[in-house]
């Protein structure tokens, strides 16, 4: 059985004028493991990557698994926040990656990360706000106006051939050293 409720306005019950619906409040969160699932929120369904095993990292740039998603923000949106969670870990005794954040072909550049240190094994994240209205600017992601898909995605490489990293993998495992997989995860949080 579906419900609907449909208003014109909504009064708060002391006190005259609508209740504010004014900026910073959340307008929706798409949310998910990088399990391949599909997940509808308000502005539509969007299905995630599905990432079953680790990624070795290489000298050359190339798209972090998980990472990438096509997304539209309801009407009304002001910031689109990106939060993309994953793990690091070493194939060489120190690592030195380098990692970039995408909106469509524009690289964030203010987004930049790098990551590094001997026997690193660790969870890290990029959070990053997309702020919609006044003027573009691509250094910070700030988008004069967004009304389709936009694809958000991450990109990394190592340094050099002998600092190299693994993603979505620990090497150091419940005291014994084994590797493990572990899942990354990707939210959107949409804001008026």
């Amino acid at each position: 059985m579906t419900s609907i409720i449909k208003v014109d306005e909504i009064q708060r019950k002391t006190g005259a004028g609508p209740v504010n619906l004014g900026g910073g409040q959340i307008l929706e969160v798409l949310s998910s493991p990088c399990d391949g699932s599909t997940v509808s929120v308000g502005s539509g369904n969007y299905t995630f990557e599905n990432v079953t095993a680790a990624q070795v990292l290489s000298t050359s740039y190339a798209d972090v698994t998980g990472s990438s998603i096509a997304y539209t923000p309801p009407s009304g949106t002001s910031s689109v926040i990106y939060n993309f969670n994953f793990h690091q870990s070493r194939r060489d005794t120190a690592v030195y990656s380098s990692f970039r954040f995408y909106i469509d072909s524009d690289e964030v550049v203010y987004a930049r990360k790098q990551l590094s240190g001997d026997q690193l094994d660790t969870m890290t994240f990029l959070t990053w706000p997309i702020h919609i209205g006044g003027t573009p600017n691509t250094n910070t992601g700030r988008l004069a106006s967004w009304t389709s898909a936009k694809t958000l995605k991450m990109e990394a490489r190592d340094y050099s051939s002998t600092a190299d990293a693994n993603l979505h993998l620990s090497t150091h495992w419940d005291g014994s050293g084994a590797d493990m997989f572990i899942m990354p995860t990707l939210t959107i949080t949409a804001i008026r």
